[in-house]
């Protein structure tokens, strides 16, 4: 009877370790498995936050970037204020200037016209019938003319303040 009572507790006693050597075996593959998948997990945890990292990086580039942008905007719109501001005084110099040229067209013209009569007086009258008072005058005239015309394109092309 003990050797039965022994037989049996030793047949437990294999069975048992024989399950608990399963059991153990298998722990032991889902430990390896879940420390392969731990390491493969943090691998890719380390890769996203390089990614990141980077990501990061090139947004702070391109916020700089922009900012560069920004800042030169301002600069071209101010650049382009003082452009509009000196195209208007250019123009209202240009006018003045065309309203102060004017009246010396006119005057350029009559002078033309006096230069053509004195010419043609003095080319189409025989030299003994010239009348040299007549010749003085005139060329008086065109000479205070033309004196006037001077001193009103010096008058323009002097700089204004």
């Amino acid at each position: 009877m003990w050797a039965v009572v022994l037989a049996a507790f030793l047949c437990g006693a294999a069975v048992s370790a024989a399950a608990f050597s399963i059991g153990w075996k298998h722990q032991a593959q889902k430990g390896t498995s879940a420390e392969s998948a731990l390491v493969a997990a943090t691998a890719s945890v380390h890769s996203l936050r390089t990614q990141l990292a980077a990501e990061r990086s090139d947004l702070a580039a391109a916020h700089a970037g922009a900012l560069a942008v920004r800042r030169s905007r301002a600069t071209l719109h101010t650049a382009l204020a003082r452009l509009r501001t000196q195209l208007a005084s250019a123009h209202q110099a240009l006018v003045a200037t065309s309203a102060q040229a004017a009246p010396l067209s006119g005057a350029l013209a009559r002078l033309t016209n006096e230069l053509h009569a004195l010419t043609s007086y003095v080319t189409s009258t025989p030299s003994s019938q010239l009348d040299a008072g007549y010749l003085q005058a005139q060329v008086a005239y065109v000479s205070k003319t033309a004196a006037g015309l001077s001193s009103a394109l010096a008058a323009l092309a002097a700089p204004k303040n």
